[in-house]
């Protein structure tokens, strides 16, 4: 039997006993689709979920034919930490057929599904903020981040306080009282690394596998904020894009073939239009 394959049915056991013991729904499942070249970047990424103030997570790296298996890296965590990873293996389909498969494996005993790419990191709340929010209604929450450069912030970039509503004394928690269907088309300041979804409300929600190269989770945003209009947001740093085996984030967006599919057409209209609307309403509020 491949080794691989004694992990997976070896983690599956090991998950049930840890669901039965809870008896009831866990917090959060975390997908973490996997392709690298170069030992460590996925403990990174296991270290700073770990690291999180909030426990409750069952972690599905999906190894989508990676040339570096997970599997050593994930064998030299803790026990305890083990019996909540799961290794799922399929062919490479892009990072939006990886993210997916992670989605068909969810159980119904996960609460909430949060995403992150095996090159990126979370600051050690970021999980507590997303559960406290989600918690007071909302089905959809994301923060703001930054890059190896830290030379700014996405939220700082697209202003996106301007169109959210304080939930906090603290100005930290906004939220999003515009239309988040526009605010993806014309700004798109959500990073799916960044993203906690309510998986009761948002769980069937799926990846537009025809989309290899890029802007899958752009369509992604859209098919939600179509389920949606509780989106609640965070003015704070807690997740930061970092520099592994990338082959997607530099490419063009969208992939070769499928500008001229129907679906597409229709949402590239929608975005043209968004973009006129708020210009037309961004030069009304400007001072004479």
């Amino acid at each position: 039997m491949p080794y691989q394959l004694i992990v997976l049915l070896y983690q599956k056991s090991t998950l049930g006993f840890t669901l039965a013991r809870a008896g009831g729904m866990m917090g959060v499942a975390v997908i973490v689709p996997f392709y690298q070249a170069e030992s460590g970047i996925l403990t990174r990424s296991l270290d700073c979920i770990f690291r999180q103030t909030y426990k409750d997570v069952l972690v599905l790296v999906v190894d989508a034919e990676s040339p570096l298996s997970p599997a050593a890296e994930v064998e030299r965590r803790p026990e305890s930490e083990r019996t909540r990873i799961r290794i799922i293996s399929r062919k490479n389909g892009g990072p939006g057929s990886a993210r997916n498969t992670g989605l068909d494996s969810i159980t119904p005993e996960i609460r909430y599904i949060a995403f992150l790419d095996s090159d990126d990191v979370w600051t050690e709340g970021h999980l507590q903020y997303a559960i406290e929010a989600l918690g007071r209604g909302y089905d959809f929450y994301f923060s703001d981040y930054t890059w190896p450069s830290r030379s700014s912030t996405r939220l700082t970039q697209t202003r996106l306080t301007e169109y959210g509503r304080a939930l906090d004394d603290g100005g930290r928690l906004f939220a999003l009282d515009a239309d988040f269907f526009e605010i993806i088309l014309t700004s798109w300041p959500v990073h799916i690394s960044a993203t906690v979804l309510d998986a009761i409300v948002l769980g069937s929600v799926r990846f537009d596998e025809r989309l290899r190269l890029s802007s899958e989770d752009q369509m992604y945003f859209l098919q939600c904020a179509r389920r949606t209009s509780k989106v609640c947001f965070r003015n704070e740093v807690t997740m930061r894009l970092d520099d592994g085996l990338n082959i997607f984030r530099r490419q063009p967006v969208g992939t070769r073939g499928f500008f001229e599919e129907p679906d597409f057409k229709c949402v590239f209209s929608q975005a043209r239009t968004a973009a006129r609307r708020r210009a037309v309403r961004c030069g009304a509020n400007k001072e004479p």
